[in-house]
């Protein structure tokens, strides 16, 4: 397994993909584990509470505020370059209940960045080792995380939308930027309507996102990846895994998997840590 560590901040400033609001982005060096800082308040990843659904990751601090949404993608972006010590800050208009910049849909500009303002480390969280396998989910939804040498993802989705069908991922943990990156973030059509009706994907856009027809895709430039939804997914994975707040060292295996699935995974690898 392989560590960076941040030589420089970096920031951005950009609207959430749901809320489509404003928020300001700063992730600074630390000799700590990861950490998330609202309004000049920290708490470190691991305890964080951890609440998901099929549109995004939510992290809420002890006391129940502040709540920060869609933290996936920024904090895939960082493990799956390996950087696992630094401090992330957050400002918004309202600070109790804030989201993340929607950046690009996925992980790309941000992930070079982090790669440009970064080196190898050796000093990272001790990663966790699993000496059985940890699965959570049923028969036909499922994740587990199987004991392994290395990190390791395998992603299977399947959806009756024909541009989207079924599709395999298979990572073995290496070359982040040029496989998972740039794989951007996707929405049914069928669905947008009552996405937005609930305030959410008000910050999605062809430019930052797919949009699927029964036949066909909408989204500027057409598709990075034949398989680019089941490289979503694989970003998306890695980002919630981050919440556990140490690397971990397992083979995860998700069928039509999703993040609450991902962050259901997510704490009972955090129980077994502090047994």
């Amino acid at each position: 397994m392989k560590f960076r560590t941040l030589t420089q901040s970096i920031s951005r400033t950009g609207k959430g993909l749901h809320s489509g609001r404003e928020c300001r982005l700063l992730i600074e060096p630390s000799n700590d584990a990861l950490t998330l800082g609202v309004d000049g308040e920290y708490c470190a990843l691991s305890e964080l509470s951890l609440s998901g659904g099929a549109r995004g990751s939510d992290l809420s601090f002890p006391a129940g505020a502040p709540r920060v949404r869609t933290c996936e993608h920024v904090l895939s972006a960082l493990s799956g370059l390996g950087v696992w010590r630094a401090r992330i800050s957050l400002r918004g208009a309202d600070n109790k209940n804030l989201e993340m910049p929607g950046l690009d849909g996925c992980a790309q500009d941000l992930a070079k960045e982090i790669w440009e303002k970064s080196e190898p480390t050796d000093d990272a969280p001790a990663p966790l080792r699993l000496s059985s396998p940890v699965n959570v989910g049923d028969e036909s939804r499922f994740v587990v995380a199987l004991p392994s040498d290395s990190f390791h993802v395998t992603y299977v989705i399947d959806y009756d939308a024909a541009p989207i069908g079924s599709q395999i991922l298979d990572w073995d943990g290496e070359d982040y930027l040029e496989k998972l990156a740039s794989a951007r973030t996707f929405a049914l059509r069928r669905d947008i309507e009552a996405l937005q009706a609930a305030g959410l994907a008000l910050g999605a856009s062809l430019d930052n996102a797919i949009l699927v027809n029964e036949d066909s895709v909408e989204t500027t430039g057409g598709l990075r990846f034949s398989d680019e939804f089941a490289r979503h997914k694989t970003l998306d994975l890695i980002g919630d895994l981050t919440c556990l707040g140490r690397p971990l060292t397992a083979h995860v295996v998700a069928v039509r998997a999703g993040h609450a699935l991902h962050l259901q995974l997510v704490e009972r690898l955090r129980s077994l840590w502090r047994v």
